[in-house]
């Protein structure tokens, strides 16, 4: 399968220029969607393909915003690198351009090479930062979690009546802030065997649902409900202590039914461990198709040892 391209949007108010961009960045490889002409198509088409990068021209005639205003409308509903295009190199421009904290500023006129190494350095440093950003939000998660953790150890006896209402509420505390910080639609905590399920079962213990799923997509899975595995796939390896992960269309066919019928399209699943035996799993979720970094399972493999300590 050929890996998906980095897809750019044009913003330019000139036709002939817009069209002589999007032939050039076609023919570099990119996947270049219909430009936009002015800042109010921009919103429009940003919103709906969500593009890798933008491609801004400053002066749009006709539009009520410039490209500067443009960019930072956008900035404000979704995170897209700018590489802005102009003609203008005077000291106003510049400083209205540094607000918005563009990744790249082009001159025109420019060759086709300047602008390669433009848009791959953009990328390039956006996928940086972007890291970046995502460790350190999942390593707040995670001190948090400790943070609970060794609190609630110091605090709660196990015999007080109200150690069972203090581990859901923490747990559920933990569950929210790792899964904000992985942007997963959901996270449940699996418990295998319970009460009458048998060997090849698991049912949902702890369920966390994101209330503000992107586009209103929501999981629609529910506390109490339970899963039959239909192969032992999933007790070997979560049994040996592996994770898994990926596209559900990838699982046996009855676990690929169960998460389609409620929304789940990518998953990550990591076995849970009480006195060294399988307990159960947490599984995070998303809507769309995702390969889950290295970084994030590493994160969340942390968040289910503290879970695990936690039941033990």
């Amino acid at each position: 399968m050929n890996e998906k391209q980095p897809s750019i949007l044009i913003v330019e108010d000139e036709l002939i220029v817009a069209e002589n961009l999007r032939l050039v960045l076609a023919g570099m490889g990119y996947d270049v969607p219909e430009p936009a002409a002015g800042s109010g198509e921009a919103l429009e088409q940003a919103a709906r393909i969500h593009p890798d990068l933008i491609l801004m021209d400053i002066v749009l005639e006709g539009s009520p915003m410039d490209g500067i205003e443009t960019a930072k409308k956008i900035g404000q509903f979704m995170d897209v690198p700018v590489i802005f295009v102009t003609a203008y190199s005077d000291k106003k421009t510049l400083a209205r351009v540094k607000g918005t904290e563009p990744y790249a500023y082009i001159l025109k006129p420019f060759n086709e090479r300047e602008l390669a190494f433009a848009i791959e350095l953009a990328l390039h440093r956006y996928r940086h930062d972007r890291e970046i950003k995502n460790r350190d939000t999942l390593l707040l998660a995670i001190s948090f979690a400790i943070e609970w953790f060794l609190r609630r150890q110091a605090t709660i006896p196990v015999h007080d009546p109200r150690y069972e209402k203090n581990l859901t509420a923490g747990i559920m505390e933990i569950l929210e802030h790792i899964g904000f910080a992985v942007h997963a639609a959901s996270v449940c905590i699996f418990r295998m065997n319970p009460g009458h399920e048998g060997r090849d079962g698991a049912v949902v213990q702890y369920l966390w649902v994101d209330p503000g799923t992107a586009g209103g997509r929501k999981v629609s899975i529910t506390n109490a409900e339970s899963i039959t595995f239909t192969t032992l796939l999933w007790g070997s390896l979560l049994g040996s202590g592996n994770a898994i992960a990926g596209d559900v269309q990838k699982l046996p066919e009855g676990e690929r039914r169960f998460f389609e019928d409620r929304g789940i399209t990518s998953i990550a699943v990591l076995p849970l461990f009480k006195n060294d035996t399988l307990w159960g799993f947490v599984g995070f979720s998303d809507t769309k198709h995702r390969d889950w970094e290295d970084s994030e399972m590493e994160a969340l493999q942390i968040a289910g040892n503290l879970i695990g300590a936690v039941l033990e």
